[in-house]
């Protein structure tokens, strides 16, 4: 019973924050087969390569070592941030190189990259529950878990987040040497936090005082918080690129005012999705939430051709093609 529990602390809140992140991306839902792979990454992959790597390295920082607390230091706030980041990303690199079509804002690789990181920590939490349980019981459990799923439950989605961030930025951008910075950018940003949070971590267990795991509390949520305001403003450019591509093409697809009051809210497009559904008609249901998805790519794809992209202008096409079969299908 107790092994079920301690899997429940680890997994259940991570899920709920997974399914949460996945609520906040309004306009155009991520494919969930793709969020899996991405979480699944982070929980099998990512934490077998990481012990893997952390243990390769044990050997030299136990060398370069002098003292407990250095040794302390240097494997959790430099080699596991490197190692841990690193092997993380690469689930996003993947998804860049075979889904590019997918990341189509900022908030698409906050979502990847988050989703990754909740994976890892799942796991993560799994094996530091555990080994609390041998300690102390179910007592210590709890209370760790309060710390792990609670208080720092967002931390590994936030660091991989920036790293996710810095990757949709970049396919923004039309200068090609900010192209390739700003995913460095965001991996530096994503070890960054990563290192801040493991070296007050590590002074916790120095210091009678609650200062560090305050100062590691505050630093990760300010970082929190500034990842939450770019999923706001995500959401307020996403919605620009809607209004956008449906006031350019008004005449030739036929949008209407009131439709274009609707596919940029995503209060409006909800109420419609669920009018939709409430009339049992399952078929009817579908045909809207493409009709909605297929505008939302669209209007993504004309931001891209507006932005340079020249490979975008085909996928643009295609998908103008799309939302007039949809109309005659309706």
């Amino acid at each position: 019973m107790e092994v079920l529990n301690i899997l429940l602390l680890s997994f259940v809140p991570m899920l709920i924050y997974a399914a949460v992140l996945w609520w906040l991306d309004r306009f155009e839902k991520e494919p969930l087969y793709l969020l899996a792979l991405a979480f699944l990454w982070g929980a099998v992959p990512s934490v077998l390569l990481s012990v893997i790597f952390e243990v390769i390295f044990d050997v030299p920082i136990t060398m370069l070592s002098g003292s407990t607390l250095a040794y302390e230091l240097l494997g959790g706030s430099v080699v596991a941030p490197l190692i841990e980041e690193g092997i993380k990303a690469l689930a996003l690199v993947i998804l860049f190189l075979f889904f590019r079509r997918e990341i189509d804002s900022p908030l698409d690789g906050l979502v990847y990259g988050g989703m990754a990181g909740f994976g890892f920590a799942a796991v993560e939490n799994a094996f530091y529950l555990f080994g609390a349980y041998g300690e102390g019981g179910m007592a210590d459990v709890t209370s760790l878990a309060l710390l792990r799923a609670g208080l720092f439950g967002l931390n590994h989605a936030m660091y991989t987040g920036f790293t996710g961030l810095g990757i949709a930025l970049a396919l923004e951008m039309r200068s090609p040497w900010l192209k390739g910075l700003l995913p460095l950018v965001g991996f530096g940003l994503a070890m960054a936090a990563h290192a801040y949070h493991n070296t007050f971590a590590t002074f916790t267990g120095y210091m009678e005082s609650p200062a560090p795991l305050v100062l590691a509390a505050v630093g990760d949520w300010i970082a929190i918080v500034f990842l939450f305001g770019v999923i706001i403003a995500s959401r307020f450019l996403e919605q620009r690129h809607i209004r956008r591509f449906m006031e350019r093409y008004a005449d030739s697809l036929q949008f209407r005012e009131e439709e274009i009051a609707v596919l940029t809210s995503p209060w409006q497009r909800w109420r419609i999705q669920a009018q939709a559904l409430l009339t049992g008609n399952l078929q009817h249901w579908r045909q809207v939430v493409h009709y909605f998805n297929t505008i939302t790519e669209a209007a993504f794809a004309f931001h891209r051709v507006q932005g340079g992209d020249a490979k975008a202008d085909s996928r643009l096409q295609q998908l103008e093609q799309e939302i007039v079969a949809l109309r005659m299908a309706a």
